[in-house]
């Protein structure tokens, strides 16, 4: 073992790994639910529980403070911690399979991570000290321990919040513990950043938001302490090297990142959705739990359980969170922040970006992201408030109808079909207002953010040609909106828009033309339309949305590309014309294959659909279409599926979010040949 002393950066965060393995520990033994095992019941704590708490707590305060003092001996303490927590959460696996091995995971991979993955920056972060600023300095010194011990502190108030355990005196003290010794380790820091920039008051006001919500005076400072670490963790990660970390690996495959960040999303929202808090009566099985988190993270709105009945005001919330991540995407997110806290990103890291937004202008990310998030949040709010105010009228409490329009008006937006009533919106079919609101959300959140800050600099009186993107977007987005409201009135104007006024019936026939193209609310009911609108309605949902937005589909701009390509190949043209703008070929090919990669997709779904259920075969098609355009709507045959359908629906959504290409670019290596090889002549058709 070398004798190079180890250096006080990585002393704190060695610390720090053994603090948060002793508190995820302790939290574990009180959450595990073993009635017949040695740690009891979820709540409860037993003799060996206290027991194996207590060590463990001595234990890592111990090798904590000898980690600091740069004890050699100390690194020992991670893998005594790591069989302590496997000797005791071993045997609790057969009892509570998720809590158990989750406790297990967490400790290899953290340890496996000290030992295994090196520090890379310490010598760099050593050279800048000198110059950089005090918080800089901090953050140097500070920040990679306080990320760690903040992520371990907000995980444990997620645990209490989420397996209600608020009643143990165990998990409120360790709870306690580590709020007060984050807001130590931390309040430095943010003090210095106030000074800086007093903007950040606001801030950490929120955290005054706390003190109402608490029952007790202890609740009151968990609840305080819990918003205040929030706020601390978002500036610590915006002031650290935040985009350098999370995509150096990626840099070269954007898609990659794509894939990465909605999975994580699903995968934790399903853990989170699976806590007892997150239902009204018995937690969620897992697969359904993922199902919902999957179509919430990748805004398609299909259900296998009621979203009113089935999920608490907790788990409405956690799907409303994921629904807005999976809306504006983790990457545009994380961008904004850094640009709100001071932050800067670096050029390959932005040209990522880039290319994941699909905008070619260099240094247009920054604007871009500002522009989304800004536009998102306040085209959102005013929906909500209408939304709520027209809520309120009909007889909602105050709370509700806040709460109600915020949901739809988030939802609408970002195109989860997501409806806190059992009919989608059909009760509401003959309020105007409530449909023009979530036509005009979802309208302006398929367009793409591209077209949106075109359309924002023509209002503020920027008079300059719109580009071939937003002009191809607006009109084909007319075209689909005006001919599905013509052929949806036309096909079921005595069917299922029987009995409506004149009015109503043009007014729902617009609602169900626009919310096709991945809205996925419906105000009439789908199971009795005609079998002619099922297919116009696939159609119209395999098309989807534009690119840059929040919808699915294969892009109305991939339509646009492939009918400016009939013609050119009719009378043998040498590149197809759209506008007056010649496409390159490359463009035609990758349209192409969109269509071609999707439909495959389609295809085989629908062939593992029909070989395992006995359901009827447009209804299959349409299940299957609406969850890779990420649409949200169906036919009724959602809750009847069992786990292979619902697997099978998980991996459309997905891939339906991420795209066909996207997928193909992560999962297949760039390769670039230089042997090219004589034209060969074949005919086709």
């Amino acid at each position: 073992m070398s004798s190079t002393p180890v250096p006080r950066p990585t002393r704190r965060l060695q610390a720090a790994r053994l603090l948060g393995l002793a508190a995820v520990g302790v939290l574990g033994m009180i959450v595990t639910d073993a009635p017949f095992g040695h740690f009891g019941a979820s709540s409860q704590v037993t003799l060996l529980g206290a027991i194996y708490a207590g060590v463990l707590v001595a234990l890592s305060g111990l090798f904590s403070l000898a980690a600091l003092q740069g004890r050699r001996w100390a690194t020992w303490g991670s893998f005594i911690l790591l069989s302590l927590n496997i000797g005791a959460f071993l045997p609790a696996m057969i009892h509570d399979f998720p809590v158990a091995g989750s406790v297990m995971l967490w400790s290899v991979v953290h340890v496996a991570n000290e030992f295994f993955v090196a520090d890379t920056r310490t010598h760099r972060v050593r050279r800048q000290e000198q110059k950089a600023t005090p918080d800089a300095v901090w953050i140097q010194r500070y920040g990679a321990a306080a990320r760690h011990i903040l992520a371990v502190s907000l995980m444990a108030n997620l645990a209490i919040v989420g397996f209600e355990i608020a009643a143990s005196w165990v998990a409120d003290m360790t709870c306690l513990v580590l709020g007060l010794g984050v807001t130590a380790l931390t309040g430095p820091f943010m003090l210095a950043v106030v000074r800086e920039r007093p903007r950040y008051l606001i801030w950490l006001a929120l955290v005054l938001l706390g003190v109402p919500w608490g029952t007790t005076p202890l609740n009151a400072v968990l609840v305080g302490l819990t918003l205040y670490q929030i706020v601390a963790f978002a500036v610590v990660l915006a002031r650290g090297p935040l985009f350098d970390d999370l995509v150096q690996s990626f840099l070269h495959r954007p898609a990659l990142l794509l894939l990465s960040t909605f999975g994580t999303m699903a995968v934790t929202g399903a853990l989170v959705l699976s806590f007892p808090a997150s239902a009204r009566g018995a937690p969620l099985s897992f697969i359904d739990a993922l199902f919902t988190a999957t179509s919430a993270a990748c805004i398609t709105g299909l259900m296998v359980l009621d979203t009113a009945t089935t999920f608490s005001a907790f788990g409405q919330a956690v799907i409303l969170i994921l629904i807005q991540l999976g809306g504006l995407g983790i990457m545009v997110l994380s961008t904004f922040a850094t640009i709100l806290l001071g932050g800067r990103l670096a050029l390959r890291s932005e040209q990522a970006l880039e290319e994941i937004l699909d905008i070619q202008s260099p240094g247009a990310a920054y604007e871009l992201a500002s522009f989304i998030v800004v536009a998102t949040l306040a085209l959102e709010g005013l929906g909500a408030a209408i939304l709520a105010l027209r809520f309120s009228q009909a007889g909602m409490g105050v709370l509700d109808a806040i709460w109600y329009g915020v949901f739809h008006s988030v939802g609408a937006f970002c195109h989860a079909g997501f409806a806190l009533w059992p009919d989608s919106l059909i009760s509401l079919q003959e309020d105007p207002v409530v449909l023009t609101v979530i036509m005009a959300l979802v309208v302006v959140g398929s367009v793409g953010f591209s077209v949106l800050a075109a359309l924002w600099l023509r209002a503020r009186g920027v008079h300059r040609r719109f580009s071939l993107q937003t002009r191809v977007v607006l009109w084909m987005t007319l075209a689909l909106i005006v001919v599905g409201t013509l052929l949806f009135a036309l096909l079921e104007w005595d069917a299922t828009l029987a009995g409506m006024s004149t009015f109503d019936k043009w007014m729902n026939a617009l609602f169900q033309s626009i919310t096709l193209r991945s809205g996925g609310f419906n105000s009439v009911d789908f199971t009795g339309v005609e079998q002619a609108t099922i297919a116009v309605m696939i159609v119209w949902m395999f098309i989807g949305a534009a690119p840059g937005g929040t919808g699915g589909g294969i892009k109305v701009t991939t339509l646009a590309v492939l009918a400016a390509a009939f013609p050119a190949l009719l009378y043998n043209q040498p590149r197809a014309v759209l506008m007056r703008r010649a496409i390159p070929n490359e463009i035609v090919y990758r349209a192409a294959t969109i269509v071609t990669v999707a439909g495959l997709i389609t295809a085989i779904a629908v062939i593992i659909m029909l070989a395992t259920h006995k359901l009827p075969f447009a209804h299959v098609v349409f299940e299957v279409v609406s969850a890779v355009g990420t649409v949200g709507l169906s036919l009724g045959i959602t809750e009847n599926l069992h786990a292979i359908g619902k697997w099978v629906l998980i991996v459309l959504m997905f891939i339906g979010r991420v795209g066909p290409t996207s997928l193909a670019l992560a999962l297949g290596a760039q390769k670039t040949g230089r042997v090219t090889f004589p034209e060969g002549r074949l005919m086709v058709g």
